[in-house]
């Protein structure tokens, strides 16, 4: 690798890092907007997304200026090719956390408050937010460790997931007249399950850039082939 490449490749890194701090901390608001009936975080929240999408383009333009300037192969190629997927997939959660602030203004915009549902709200978004931390520090460390933990943590969440739609449908069932408000907590409880599905792909993208294994669907495939 050419001491030029090696550079580029350095600020690469270093821009997708952080892009993945601040992902991380408009997970962190919206959920605290959510927490301590703060309209004005999630209204912050909404307009950050502006700068991760900025950031995100030029990540996107910086490796096509590496593809085109050196022409990678092997290693770098492999390296470059996961930096573009993370890319997307962190500019992706930052839009499901817009997504949930909007979710959480229109409930903080009404008087009915259902505490199990905040609760249990908070549940899932630790498992995530544990989730999307590991993955992000993964990237940092360059860790496979814990991007393959990851992979296994997704399927709980999924299962969370369904398990709290099915509780909120029944307090629904109970309260109809705020069911316009409630049914607030069910997108909410989605758009974390897809940052979860995010994190995953950040982590399966990480294994493949650290040891070249092709991870999908929550396994690895070079692993299956060797046992």
């Amino acid at each position: 690798m050419s001491l030029h490449l090696q550079r580029s490749i350095d600020q690469l890194m270093n821009q997708l890092i952080a892009l993945s701090a601040k992902v991380e901390n408009n997970v962190k608001h919206v959920i605290l907007a959510l927490e301590e009936n703060n309209i004005q975080i999630a209204k912050e929240v909404i307009t950050d997304d502006e700068e991760i999408d900025k950031r995100e383009i030029l990540i996107e333009e910086e490796c096509l200026k590496i593809f085109a300037l050196y022409q990678p192969v092997a290693v770098d190629l492999r390296y470059l090719v996961a930096v573009l997927k993370i890319n997307n997939d962190l500019e992706r959660i930052g839009d499901l956390a817009q997504n949930i602030a909007y979710h959480v203004i229109h409930i903080l915009n009404r008087p009915v408050f259902i505490k199990p549902a905040r609760l249990d709200i908070l549940g899932i978004y630790q498992k995530v937010q544990c989730m999307l931390k590991k993955s992000l520090d993964s990237i940092v460390n360059r860790d496979v460790n814990d991007a393959y933990a990851i992979l296994k943590a997704d399927d709980e969440v999924d299962q969370m997931q369904r398990e709290f739609e099915t509780d909120i449908i029944e307090v629904i069932k109970k309260v109809p007249e705020d069911a316009d408000v409630i049914v607030q907590y069910i997108h909410i409880a989605r758009h974390l399950e897809r940052i979860a599905d995010h994190a995953t792909n950040v982590a399966e993208d990480i294994i493949y850039m650290i040891n070249g294994d092709i991870a999908r669907h929550g396994r690895s495939f070079e692993k299956e082939n060797e046992a």
